[in-house]
Formats: C-alpha cells, sequence, structure tokens
C-alpha cells in the first residue's frame, strides 16, 4: 500500500456515486425500517429501536429512559421467579425492554471500539425465523430442511473463495473461538489420531505452531485442550507489520521435523484483531509441502487460518478494480486491493474461521468453520456405539458423532443466509468499503500531526491504531516510536516508553466521549526482539470503523475535540 494515497486529500474523498449507493443500502438494510421488516412493528421492538436512535452518549441514556432508575433498581435486586403467571397482553415486560435497550448501543454512529457492529435488517429477520423454527443442526432429524439451509450457505462461501463446493464442508458452530477449536482438532486427530482414545503425547512427541499476533482464543483453546502451553507449543514470532514470520516459522517447521516432533497445526491469522495483519497463507502451505517431502512426513501439518475478522473481504475477490463499478475512492480502492491479493490465498487453507457476526453483520452467534476436504471430518469421529440414542441410518447424513456440540442452533445460520440473500456482493461490497474509506480518512487526518504515529496503516483494515505523545516533548512520532522499539534493549528508554503511555492514557480517560467511542488495548505494537524472541507490548488506543452508521462528521468531530483537550 502506497502511504502517499493516505497523505492525499483528493484520494481520500467519497464520491457522490459511492455515496448514493451507501446510502440505499443502509436505508434498506440497516435503518430499522417497520415498513420494510414489519418485526419492527412489534410493540417492543418498536420501542427499542426508538430509543436506540436517540444515539445517546453512555452516561446519558440511564436517566434519559423513562423510569430508568426504578427499572435499574429492579433488574439489579430482583431475585425471586414470580409465583403466578403473567397473561400476554401484547405490550414488552418493562425489564425485558430496558435490559435490551441499555444494552451497548453498537446502533451509535459514534461506536469504533471493537470488531463488533450493528446487525443488518435482513440477519435479525432471518435470526428471528431460525429461532421461531427451533431447529438442532446437530443431526438430521432434528434439523429437517435447515439442514440444507447449512449446506447452501456452506457452498457460497466455498465458490467465493475459491473451495470445491462439492469437495468440501463447514458447520456452523459457537463463535469464532469454536471455529478455531475445531481447526485446532482437525490437525491433531489427523496427525495424532491415537489422541482421541489416550490423550496428547501418548504415541509421539508434538507441537502446535501460532502466530504471537494472533488472537487469545489461540492459546486458550490449546489450554483447553490439555495443551502443555509452555512445552508444547511454539509462537512464531511477526514482522514489523504483524503478519507472521515466515523465516522463523522455517526454522521451527526444521527443528520440529528434524526430530520426528509432529506438528499437528499451523494456526495463521486474515485480519488480527487489533491491527489487521494478514498472514499469506500460499507461502505457509508451500513452506510446509517443500519440508514434508523434504523430512518424508507423512501427515502435512493441517494449516487452519483464523480469519473472523478478515473473512468478509473476500467478498471483494472478483471485484472489477479496474473499472470500479463502485466509485471507492482512491486510496480505499488501492487498499482493498492490497489485502484482497492476499485474501484469495485463503484457498490454500485446509480450513478456516468465517464470524458473520463481526464483519457479516449477523447477530451473536453466527460462526462457521469452512473445511476444504470434507474427508477430514472422518478424523474427528468418535465411537458410533456412543450414540445410542439416534437411529443407525441417519447418523451419517450430518456430522453428528464429528462435533463438538451435542447442540447446534441455527439462528446464526438462518440470519446469515438472509444476510447473503438480500445485501448480496454488491451491498456488502458498499458496506465494507464505507467502513474503510472512513479508517482511510482517520489516517488521513492522524498523519497530519506530527505527535501521533498511525501504526501498521499498510495493513488498510478497518482497525486504526494510534500512539499521542507529547507535543511539547515530541515533534517527529515515527522517530519516537522507532525509538521505543528498541526498549527491551535499553531500560532508559523503556521509563520514556512509560512516560509516553501515560501522557496518552491520561488524555484518553478524561477527554470524555466525544465524536467516536474508541478503545484502549494494551497491544497496538511489539517491540523487536531481545534474546530468546522476548518483546514488550507498547500500548495505544484504536478506533475500529466496522459500523455502517459512522461518518466522516463523527471522526471530525472526535478529533477536533482531540486537538482542544491536547491544547
Amino acid at each position: 500500500m502506497d502511504l502517499s494515497l493516505l497523505r492525499n486529500k483528493e484520494a481520500n474523498i467519497v464520491t457522490p456515486e459511492f455515496d448514493k449507493l451507501y446510502q440505499t443500502v443502509f436505508s434498506d438494510f440497516f435503518n430499522r425500517d417497520p415498513e420494510l421488516w414489519p418485526i419492527y412493528k412489534d410493540p417492543g421492538f418498536a420501542a427499542h429501536n426508538q430509543f436506540r436512535q436517540l444515539h445517546l452518549n453512555p452516561e446519558d441514556r440511564l436517566s434519559a429512559y423513562p423510569d430508568g432508575q426504578t427499572l435499574q433498581e429492579r433488574l439489579l435486586n430482583d431475585s425471586h421467579t414470580p409465583k403466578h403467571l403473567t397473561r400476554p397482553n401484547g405490550q414488552p415486560d418493562d425489564v425485558l425492554a430496558f435490559a435490551a435497550a441499555m444494552s451497548k448501543d453498537w446502533e451509535n454512529p459514534s461506536s469504533v471500539e471493537n470488531v463488533i457492529t450493528m446487525p443488518c435488517d435482513p440477519s435479525i429477520y432471518g435470526a428471528m425465523m431460525g429461532t421461531l423454527a427451533n431447529p438442532n443442526l446437530v443431526y438430521s432429524e432434528y434439523a429437517g430442511l435447515a439442514e440444507h439451509l447449512e449446506k447452501n450457505v456452506v457452498r457460497q462461501i466455498a465458490n467465493i473463495v475459491g473451495y470445491d463446493p462439492e469437495q468440501s464442508t463447514g458447520l456452523f458452530t459457537q463463535g469464532g473461538t469454536f471455529c478455531n477449536l475445531y481447526g485446532y482438532l482437525l490437525g491433531i486427530r489427523k496427525s495424532l489420531p491415537d489422541a482421541k482414545v489416550n490423550g496428547l503425547g501418548y504415541a509421539q512427541d508434538y507441537r502446535i505452531l501460532n502466530s504471537q499476533a494472533g488472537h487469545y482464543s489461540n492459546m486458550t483453546n490449546l489450554s483447553l485442550l490439555g495443551v502443555d502451553l509452555s512445552g508444547k507449543t511454539i509462537r512464531i514470532k511477526v514482522t514489523q507489520s504483524h503478519d507472521i514470520d515466515l523465516h522463523d516459522l522455517e526454522l521451527s517447521l526444521r527443528a520440529c521435523f528434524s526430530v520426528n516432533t509432529a506438528v499437528p497445526c499451523i494456526m495463521l491469522t486474515m485480519g488480527t484483531t487489533d491491527t489487521f495483519a494478514i498472514d499469506r497463507v500460499k507461502p505457509v502451505h508451500d513452506l510446509r509441502d517443500r519440508l514434508c517431502e523434504e523430512y518424508g512426513v507423512s501427515v502435512k501439518p493441517h494449516i487452519h487460518v483464523d480469519a473472523a475478522v478478515g473473512w468478509s473481504m473476500m467478498f471483494f475477490i472478483d471485484y472489477d478494480f479496474k473499472r470500479n463499478p463502485l466509485a471507492i475512492n482512491d486510496s480505499t480502492l488501492k487498499g482493498i486491493e492490497s489485502v484482497v491479493e492476499k485474501m484469495r490465498e485463503l484457498k490454500y487453507a485446509d480450513s478456516f474461521t468465517v464470524d458473520f457476526q463481526k464483519w457479516g453483520y449477523v447477530p451473536y452467534t453466527s460462526s462457521l468453520v469452512m473445511i476444504k476436504n470434507k474427508q477430514d471430518m472422518k478424523a474427528l469421529e468418535n465411537d458410533p456405539s456412543n450414540f445410542s440414542y439416534f437411529e443407525d441410518d441417519l447418523q451419517g447424513s450430518t456430522h453428528l458423532q464429528s462435533t463438538i456440540e451435542c447442540s447446534r442452533g441455527a439462528s446464526g445460520l438462518f440470519g446469515a443466509y438472509s444476510a447473503l440473500k438480500f445485501m448480496g456482493l454488491e451491498g456488502y461490497q458498499a458496506v465494507l468499503a464505507h467502513c474503510l474509506q472512513n479508517a482511510n480518512y482517520m489516517r488521513h487526518r492522524l498523519l497530519l500531526d506530527p505527535s501521533v504515529k498511525t501504526v501498521v496503516p499498510e495493513n488498510q483494515g478497518p482497525s486504526v491504531n494510534f500512539r499521542i505523545y507529547d507535543r511539547d516533548l515530541v515533534t517527529n512520532a515515527d522517530e519516537e516510536y522507532l525509538l521505543e522499539k528498541q526498549s527491551m534493549h535499553h531500560p532508559e528508554i523503556m521509563a520514556r516508553m512509560a512516560k509516553n503511555t501515560e501522557y496518552h492514557r491520561h488524555i484518553f480517560k478524561n477527554r470524555g466521549k466525544v465524536g467516536l467511542y474508541t478503545n484502549w488495548i494494551e497491544s497496538i505494537a511489539l517491540t523487536n526482539y531481545a534474546q530468546r524472541g522476548s518483546c514488550a507490548y507498547i500500548p495505544g488506543e484504536k478506533a475500529v470503523f466496522m459500523n455502517p452508521a459512522t461518518r466522516r462528521e463523527h471522526i471530525d468531530t472526535y478529533l477536533d475535540n482531540l486537538l482542544v483537550v491536547r491544547s
């Protein structure tokens, strides 16, 4: 990504053609319009949406809600189930409606704290349809045609990413963490088949490989599986752009293979939560195959990609970047093209995580694990004698014997199908491009301030990470940041970095929620590596532009207020 485009004001404008399409998509799919989506005519839904559309600051919401203080007291103090039945009267329960309205307000245009956003109207409609039907996807007799709806969505994603829809498979599960858990399990059960009965490490030594920049579930899942985190896990270094270091990966694979240590799984990431770093899959795929041939490794490490955040960029895989039919601005168009070049490599993964509940605008929970070769599910199958509850001739028609769950709800599936059906590629492209144009506009304005460091702006995702320095002490943020990167080698620089962090943290905590509601994170970057691969975290601030309601005026308000606070 050419950073000169981020500094160019003209390259970051919103074209009238794009804005017209965005307005149409937002009006049709995010506006909670009861004429388009009659479910919102329900009195409870209507009252909920009416209150949320006030877009109040978090500290003002309780006082603005009718009888809010009284309802909060009831919510916090009631502890007994009612003795008598309550006849329905067509009106919502007041405490239930209060709890819903006072939940985190992702519809607020200022909400850009994390990789969470408001669901779209068609996905809410679909999820409610799935809730009403109440199928259990774990077993065909309990699922009915919902089982085929799941296969339909799996085929759609397979076609988009480049999997063979006849040879691949997938299943909806309980969040991205479970998807990544399936990725680890697929690798373990293929490389260490005896582990299913005898436990890990029974017959052969092994190591699990993942990136230091990966989501925390990449480690908590291993703990859940009983993996010795300190002895059986190798965390691969990352580059300055926070993607996986291929040289360090090769060294680690060679070290394992040279002593006959199995590597069941290599966990990659496409779109890290904080900086949207994207690991290249094809170089890892090619490296794995080459080293397996060199060392005579018969069962290749399973490559799973945690694409929970970045997966939706696959909607641009077949976008005509030369013609640019959506009239995306130059800066963002180039950024999307650079990301999509990497996303095209997702087809080389053995499995990957799709979180519709994030940048797919589907309500919680809606997560899909995609598996390139459906035969891999055989490695997960448990003893058929354990499934005496079910008829023998129906057990093989679903993933019953291979799934972690005994119950798989379908509301996430129905929501995902409905979102894909109504939004289509064009609708998703418009919303994603709107978010990325916002992110680049934020980067553009931050780059104008010499005392603010924007971290890895070339990653071109929705996450904008930055570090604010005291302009009386720091006149060049880039130089100060590079100095901080060396802090692991110099205690005095470590102390200086802590002082810089204290300055930024004080501003973050005391400026109030104006324009944007951002988030503080303990690691927007890592220092350079010291001995034995150790490093330190560099804290900072994060804004994640996944909210389709956020406009440039909200960014301007936030940044203008920041100038006032710092003056």
